[in-house]
């Protein structure tokens, strides 16, 4: 019956939303697989790989804040997973940090961060766009587990139905285009606090060399009629 009514949904689904030729309806566990492989905690593996905790993972756009060769006072002892550069790393700790990395070394991380490895034909930027998105960020939320500490439930997750193209070229495409956008956004606010930051120097030089005439101007715009 389960079955039965997933396919309804799904087909519902398909149906109300149009797609273009080239197009599918998916989850992410069709375009994914985890890859669990544990590194054990003091094994000539775990002494030779490069560590990654989530706060090595920037929020939002990815970026990895340490050097493979870089040692990490939050090693320790524990357990962990093997990653390289064919992997996508989820953040399934507090979701709604939206912390997604594409390393491009071998390593091993915490076990808060999920190894998931792109099927055929999957871009592996694209799988990463799509985890970062807020839709799924906030599908990942609602079925969260723990209150305090909230974790993703990987199989809700992974059943997030989404729409791709079949194309890998435009999987690419896609990517760049989004890339390319909030490469614009981030120039435009970087060029606005530049003229914050100079306006606020200039301001600063008029009151230096001017003290008396602005002070002045300070007091008679606050002088009010009873004042005078």
């Amino acid at each position: 019956m389960r079955v039965s009514i997933e396919s309804r949904s799904t087909k519902n689904m398909s149906s109300t939303r149009t797609i273009p030729p080239g197009w599918r309806w998916v989850q992410f566990r069709d375009i994914c697989d985890q890859d669990r492989e544990i590194i054990e905690p003091g094994s000539d593996l775990a002494k030779t790989r490069p560590y990654l905790s989530l706060e090595h993972i920037e929020s939002n756009s990815g970026r990895i804040l340490r050097e493979p060769n870089e040692a990490s006072e939050d090693e320790g002892q524990s357990t962990t997973f093997a990653f390289d550069s064919r992997h996508v790393l989820y953040g399934k700790l507090r979701p709604y940090l939206n912390k997604v990395a594409l390393p491009d070394f071998e390593g091993r991380c915490t076990t808060e961060l999920i190894p998931l490895l792109p099927k055929h034909n999957i871009s592996r930027r694209f799988l990463a766009w799509l985890l970062r998105r807020p839709a799924t960020v906030e599908a990942a939320m609602r079925e969260k587990t723990g209150s305090r500490m909230p974790r993703a439930n990987m199989d809700h997750v992974l059943s997030v139905k989404i729409v791709i193209p079949n194309s890998l070229d435009l999987q690419e495409q896609i990517v760049n285009a989004f890339e390319a956008n909030i490469a614009s956004v981030l120039a435009a606010r970087k060029a606005t606090q530049e003229q914050i930051h100079f306006l606020d120097l200039y301001t600063r030089s008029l009151l230096r060399l001017f003290p008396n005439k602005f002070a002045s101007a300070t007091l008679t715009e606050g002088t009010t009629d009873n004042d005078r």
